[in-house]
């Protein structure tokens, strides 16, 4: 895949990310709707939210965005300013949770700052039209939000040098976790908060109370950092063992 990424032109590389990510974007709205039919029953909204022009043409221009920070993050490793490399399964897993974990940390930071009044009403408001969620709510966001958690993942990226499978890994799970979080249903069992290290995963009962009460849960895969800062809402226990 290496081999193949390099060998390209600047003209194929846009169209490849370009077309991968319409396909991120496609397959995150099949998942989000198979999760609202498999678990129907489980719903943490009452009801999507309904589908409006504006955040339509803002999710395209996120795909759009996204596709643009990876052909900068592309040229960057073609430069030898980000390094990429194979490895064991052990390396792969140990890359994957210190990214992870380092994103995490960095969204939490960076969220909560966009949640100050000036930021908020300038930015991130937008993304916070959608009190409920619906099947696109992951990419109704800011063109500089797209950018900056761009731009927050390449940064790493340039410092730590990354084996790929963990990197794949890592963009996997930020898909998936992006669009449970805004699925509006809660799959995962209310035991899960009992079970250590996974009773710290975000769920979508967490992040769907950030939506309803902004002033908490501003974590995304995990509730660490809300739990070390004070900001996990009160109800959160409660509520998730309710709707799980």
């Amino acid at each position: 895949m290496l081999t193949m990424l390099y060998g390209l032109t600047l003209a194929e590389a846009a169209a490849f990310f370009l077309v991968a990510n319409a396909v991120i974007f496609a397959g995150s709205v099949i998942l989000c709707r198979g999760l609202g039919s498999a678990f129907k029953g489980k719903r943490v909204f009452e009801r999507w939210e309904p589908l409006r022009g504006v955040e339509m043409a803002a999710a395209l221009g996120a795909v759009v965005l996204n596709a643009a920070v990876s052909v900068v993050g592309w040229l960057l490793w073609k430069a030898g300013h980000i390094t990429l490399h194979g490895g064991s399964v052990s390396e792969a897993w140990l890359h994957f949770g210190a990214m992870l974990l380092f994103m995490d940390f960095g969204m939490y930071v960076f969220h909560r700052l966009a949640h100050t009044p000036v930021i908020f009403r300038w930015m991130h408001s937008f993304h916070h039209r959608h009190e409920a969620t619906n099947p696109i709510s992951l990419f109704v966001l800011h063109p500089v939000e797209v950018i900056g958690f761009g731009a927050l993942m390449i940064c790493y990226l340039m410092v730590v040098p990354m084996e790929i499978s963990g990197l794949m890994g890592y963009l996997t799970a930020n898909v998936l976790w992006g669009t449970l979080g805004h699925s509006g249903v809660e799959p995962f069992p209310a035991r899960l908060s009992r079970i250590p290290i996974l009773g710290l995963l975000g769920t979508s009962t967490f992040h769907a109370e950030h939506h309803e009460h902004t002033r908490f849960n501003f974590g995304f895969y995990t509730l660490i950092w809300d739990r070390l800062f004070g900001t996990l809402d009160p109800e959160y226990e409660r509520r998730f063992r309710q709707e799980g």
